[in-house]
């Protein structure tokens, strides 16, 4: 008996590690087990990211995953007490793969028991590389235009609801405030009294308020020193996303520029004084000389300020100042930029030249003509782009601005600005390429498709022969993704590209349409058999293997073809066409072809009525509910009942979902549909509890489409309050595939569901991807296993065990699982034993009608009394 017991315990550790290896397998991160420092297991992931093989990992000690001894031994004093106490090291560090390459790497580890350091230590990998390196990228962004904004000769401040919540050193400087003493401040602390405040509130609010231009002075007191100085305040209101009120205050001390006036003005009336004393007639002369004297003196002091300021500005920015005499020749070049102000000897200088003198290029005569023949009539010009060659050899795209310059009516040159465009011509060129390509690839989008297309008919037309429209769509090229990342789908897609361009010639076209879509034109055809040789070529080209990251791998495609004049002539018509081919090819078995034939438009023909039907079908109540009760696996009880959607067609009779669902979500009418669906849900829910009814949870789908379109929140909220149902009786059951599309924007949805109190439960669990993280992130009450799982659970020791690690999982988080699809006894008693909580399936009922559930339930209570 014990050798039995024994071979027992053996088959259950045996099932176990079954179980643990093939969540080890499949996970996106990497994860390590070592034990006495040495390696003793790994996942895949974890292998590729510090470039091993898997089985020479096995023995090799922690230092070969560490960038130096010391390095490792500083991650021994960092990671040891935390180990020992039981807790989770989570840290960033850079690590080294085999190669020798750096990789920085998040961190996370715990020991398997603290209290035995001999049983080993999990590690949890992430390679955080891209991340960082884009986390860079923005500081940098960020650093320069801080560079910008601490080096400003102004202050310059931000408020928020009249705090402060940014300014830069010189507005410190002005007022007296030691570095970063302002943030968070009242702006009342720049005012003597409170009276003082509100009096600068009534002055500038209102203007604030019309979201004009806040020009004003006032005086205020340095908190340094104490001393009042004068300020000039530029403002402008800045409305902020959160519907709070700040604005964007710029200043300068203009303390120097009203002593000046007071002294001056003193001045002025001390020399009346004595003025007064003189004759009348001198008097006179007086005032008049010293009127003079003082508007010329200010009128200096006001040209040197001004010179001053515009040799800063000059010298801190890329763009330049430009002079010109009478005859066109430059006199003046200043600032930075591509012009240079070198001496006029020097053959790289401009100055004595003319502008069409330079080295200047991207000029049409005609522009030059229109250029030259605005400065002969004495007009300004605006943005004369030309390319030049700088300094440094480069080719750099320049605009210039001038206007004419008239002393005395007399015209004596032009004066203008400069700058440097290249970066935005090369941004606007890259703009229009991306507008007719496809980014990754570089093969033409839809767009010029269409267009290429156009051209193509054009010639057949002219040339009196046909064309093939190849619709081609990759097989199993989601698992690839999903399995290696998208950085080696996108490999594969960008190769598949490489390998098309090989198999047709220079003027046919290749179009990717996105995700793993391409479209060719093949030209000069003559019949269909015209393009097999083309076909089998590529069949052949994409079957041999992929060589990604290290790893070999194999593809096929499935393609469908429309062939032009017989199938259609325009784009849409034989896109279409293709497509529908192309879905043939992949129903064949894939990796094969299909030419276009009229029963596959008949099909098309009855998913368009069938589109009509579901519009009149909302109009005319064809849509009935049926209920499948949800059963509490441990007391026996029902305790909620999944909503399931029906179609009394007048002509069709009941049908199915799998037949009109995806047509209602491809056409956007699964919105309205799944609308009525939770409004009626909710209101028979209701309608059951006033009967008396025990309360039960009410189980509604929600589709990926429905859950995508804005309003589902108001959607739920409204449904609840016109049926009065409590929210903790409603659970709405999303798919996995939600949850991993647009990843920010569903958690926003989803805590918005959750504050109505409603419960949430992932659909068909098992079959997508999801992380741990998500199911956290995303606050989910209860996990639905796929019944694909269930229906094998007896026979399949692999679903057997993914079953109950999803248990085992879902208890581990708090949330609870619920088995679908359950129609033995067998199937209940094995799910029982794994520990599920809940199950619904043909074993308990089938869906029914909402009168037929009633009778269930009365039939189920009278059983149990």
């Amino acid at each position: 008996m014990a050798k039995a017991a024994s071979n027992n315990m053996d088959g259950a550790l045996q099932q176990t590690l079954l179980e643990y290896q093939a969540i080890l397998e499949n996970a996106s991160v990497g994860i390590l087990f070592t034990r006495d420092r040495k390696v003793v297991h790994c996942n895949p992931r974890f292998s590729e990211i510090y470039g091993w093989n898997p089985a020479e990992l096995v023995g090799q000690p922690g230092t070969v995953f560490y960038l130096s001894v010391a390095d490792y031994d500083d991650m021994g004093r960092q990671a040891g007490p935390i180990l020992a106490s039981g807790q989770l090291l989570d840290l960033e560090i850079p690590m080294r793969r085999k190669d020798g390459s750096p990789v920085l790497c998040r961190v996370r580890a715990k020991a398997i028991d603290p209290t035995d350091t001999h049983a080993g230590t999990i590690w949890i990998i992430e390679d955080v590389t891209s991340q960082r390196a884009e986390q860079a990228r923005l500081a940098e962004l960020l650093q320069r235009q801080q560079a910008i904004l601490e080096n400003a000769s102004v202050g310059i401040l931000f408020t928020r609801e009249g705090r402060i919540v940014h300014c830069n050193p010189r507005m410190e400087v002005i007022y007296g405030w030691a570095p970063g003493s302002l943030i968070g401040q009242s702006a009342r602390i720049f005012f003597d009294s409170d009276a003082d405040y509100r009096a600068f509130g009534a002055a500038v609010g209102p203007i604030l308020s019309r979201g004009e231009l806040v020009d004003v002075e006032w005086q205020h007191r340095r908190h340094r020193d104490g001393v009042r100085i004068w300020s000039r305040h530029l403002a402008k209101a800045l409305p902020n996303s959160d519907g709070s009120q700040g604005a964007i205050w710029i200043s300068e001390d203009i303390s120097a520029q009203k002593d000046a006036q007071e002294a001056l003005a003193q001045a002025h009336h001390e020399l009346e004084r004595r003025v007064d004393e003189r004759t009348e007639e001198l008097a006179h002369i007086n005032r008049q000389l010293q009127h003079e004297v003082a508007e010329r003196r200010l009128a200096e002091q006001h040209l040197r300020a001004s010179e001053a300021r515009f040799r800063d500005l000059t010298e801190m920015t890329s763009d330049w100042f430009w002079e010109t005499d009478t005859e066109m020749r430059f006199t003046e070049v200043s600032g930075g930029g591509l012009m240079s102000s070198t001496p006029a000897g020097d053959p790289d200088s401009p100055l004595g030249k003319r502008r069409w003198e330079l080295p200047v290029t991207g000029v049409t005569p005609e522009q030059w003509a229109e250029h030259r023949r605005l400065l002969e009539a004495r007009l300004p010009f605006r943005d004369f782009i030309y390319q030049i060659r700088a300094l440094t050899g480069e080719l750099r795209w320049c605009s210039v601005s001038g206007k004419p310059v008239f002393e005395d009516g007399v015209f004596t040159g032009y004066r203008g600005t400069g700058s440097d465009i290249t970066e935005r011509k090369l941004a606007e060129q890259r703009i229009e390429f991306l507008a007719y390509h496809d980014p990754l690839t570089g093969l033409p989008n839809r767009v010029l498709l269409e267009d290429r297309l156009k051209q193509a008919i054009a010639l057949a037309e002219r040339g009196q022969h046909g064309l093939a429209l190849v619709f081609i769509d990759l097989d199993n090229f989601k698992k690839i993704n999903d399995s290696l990342g998208h950085a080696a789908g996108d490999a594969l897609l960008k190769e598949v590209a490489t390998r098309l361009k090989r198999c047709v010639r220079d003027t046919d076209t290749i179009s990717r349409q996105g995700g793993d879509e391409f479209v060719l034109v093949l030209g000069g055809l003559h019949g269909s058999e015209g393009s097999l040789p083309v076909l089998t070529k590529i069949m052949e080209s994409l079957q041999e293997p992929f060589v990604c990251e290290g790893n070999e791998l194999s593809t096929s495609a499935s393609m469908g073809v429309a062939l032009y004049p017989q199938d259609g002539d325009c784009f849409d018509i034989l896109r279409k066409k293709a497509d529908m081919a192309m879905y043939r090819a992949k129903e064949a078995g894939r990796n094969t072809y299909r030419f276009f034939d009229e029963a596959m438009d008949e099909e098309a023909v009855e998913h368009l009525l069938m589109r009509s039907g579901l519009r009149r079908a909302i109009e005319r109540g064809e849509f009935v509910l049926h209920y499948q009760p949800q059963i509490d696996i441990a007391s026996g009880h029902v305790v909620g009942v999944e909503a399931l959607l029906r179609w009394e067609h007048p002509e069709f009779g009941l049908v199915p979902p799998g037949r009109f669902i995806p047509v209602a979500e491809e056409s956007g009418l699964i919105v309205p549909i799944g609308a009525w669906v939770i409004e009626e849900a909710c209101r028979q829910a209701m309608a059951w509890r006033r009967a008396g009814l025990p309360d039960l949870v009410m189980a509604v789908n929600l589709s990926a489409a429905q859950f995508r379109r804005s309003g589902i929140e108001e959607t739920v909220a409204q449904a609840l309050q016109r049926s009065g149902l409590v929210p903790a009786l409603l659970e709405l059951e999303l798919t996995e595939s939600i949850l991993l599309q647009d990843v920010e924007q569903v958690l926003a949805t989803v805590q918005r569901l959750k504050q109505l109190g409603v419960q949430l439960a992932i659909d068909d669990f098992g079959t997508g991807y999801s992380s741990l993280s998500y199911l956290k992130r995303f606050d989910i009450d209860k996990l639905k296993i796929d019944q694909s799982f269930i229906r094998d659970l007896a026979s399949d020791p692999d679903d057997a065990a993914i079953v109950r690690a999803i248990i085992q999982m879902a208890h581990s988080l708090g949330l609870r699982a619920i088995a679908e699809g359950v129609e033995t006894v067998e199937l209940l008693q094995q799910l029982r034993g794994f520990g599920c909580d809940e199950a619904q399936g043909y074993h308990y009922a089938r869906p029914m009608p909402a009168a037929a559930f009633e009778h269930y339930l009365a039939q189920r209570s009278r059983a149990s009394a």
